[in-house]
């Protein structure tokens, strides 16, 4: 029989409804006002932004804008692909599950520093009990994607670094830091069982490792699998950023192009995001200083930057609010379900 106190009363089912209304209130409204910042930050840059890109949007160019719109829904398949793999080691995920997840996780991401945004909104999508232990897949599933940029990255650097007007000690730190960091993530996953047969005595500790535990479970293979989607799914992303600069005729190489994109994303991934640029003024200072060497239109380089966030970003951005909504705080439902 069920005791009384093991249910919720209707006065605490009320605070809780309004608890996760004002929550849904106060992230959407940190979305609604990165999305207007960047777009009058964007407008100040371009200048006319409907006549930049009116340049672009012609016949000519329509296969190709076609084919950076198919590719976003790849993109995020591939993130989604992966965020299921991983978190399948304690929640059984669809796949349908998983995507919804993802994208929860961009769209409170932008509302959030760095990825503590992404990993509250995967998480709190997840419907089940148990979603707190996923937080340990969620850090696999951000430190495969870092990886795999900063590996990428690398190769674009050795490529072109003697093209950056950079000095030639911040060349040399920066060499030795993405050697460190590459050597750093093979160690990992050689030093990943350790957190498994962590005991700690204090509860604190206790709770946290519960948390991280499953970052030991992980299986070489599966790991290597993980890393492989992510892989791909970074191969789309920088595709579409190529294919955005293509639209601009920029006289640049195509392995050019590729190696300044990569170097761009990786700005992106070790400079943290808490910063007054916001996510889309990083890629643009970084566009800019990367291209700088080859003497380009500024406003192109932007324009590029500013296509492939509007596609590839805020499309996913809004869906995702859409979801935020639609979600319900079943955890406590579940809780009672387990205690009976």
């Amino acid at each position: 029989m069920v005791q009384d106190n093991e249910l919720s009363p209707p006065k605490e089912r009320t605070k809780r409804a309004y608890l996760l209304l004002g929550i849904k209130l106060v992230v959407t409204i940190l979305i609604l006002s990165y999305i207007y910042k960047t777009f009058s930050n964007e407008q100040k840059g371009i200048g006319d932004i409907g006549e930049v890109f009116g340049s672009i949007l012609n016949a000519e160019h329509l296969a190709t804008i076609l084919l950076i719109l198919a590719l976003v829904p790849v993109n995020w398949a591939f993130e989604s692909l992966k965020w299921q793999k991983l978190v399948g080691k304690v929640i059984k995920l669809s796949f349908w599950e998983a995507f919804r997840g993802t994208l929860t996780g961009l769209a409170v991401g932008v509302a959030a520093p760095a990825q503590l945004g992404d990993t509250i909104g995967r998480i709190a999508a997840l419907k089940s009990d148990r979603r707190l232990e996923a937080i340990g897949a969620a850090l696999v599933s951000n430190g495969i994607q870092f990886y795999v940029s900063v590996v990428a990255g690398a190769w674009g650097w050795f490529q072109i670094q003697q093209r950056l007007l950079l000095a030639e000690t911040s060349k040399q730190l920066l060499s030795l830091l993405l050697v460190l960091i590459i050597i750093l993530g093979i160690a990992t996953i050689w030093l990943k069982k350790p957190v498994t047969e962590w005991k700690p005595e204090k509860a604190f500790f206790k709770k946290i490792q519960s948390y991280i535990r499953i970052i030991g479970s992980y299986s070489s293979g599966e790991i290597g699998f993980a890393t492989l989607l992510g892989a791909f799914r970074y191969l789309i992303f920088l595709s579409q950023f190529v294919l955005a600069l293509s639209l601009f005729d920029l006289p640049v190489s195509v392995i050019d192009l590729i190696s300044c994109v990569s170097l761009i994303f990786l700005a992106k991934t070790l400079i943290p995001a808490i910063n007054v640029l916001g996510d889309l003024g990083l890629r643009e200072f970084t566009a800019l200083l990367v291209f700088a060497s080859y003497d380009l239109p500024p406003e192109r380089i932007i324009a590029a930057t500013f296509l492939v966030w509007i596609v590839n970003v805020l499309g996913p951005i809004l869906i995702g609010i859409f979801l935020i909504w639609k979600y319900k705080w079943k955890a406590v439902r579940m809780q009672e379900k387990r205690l009976r």
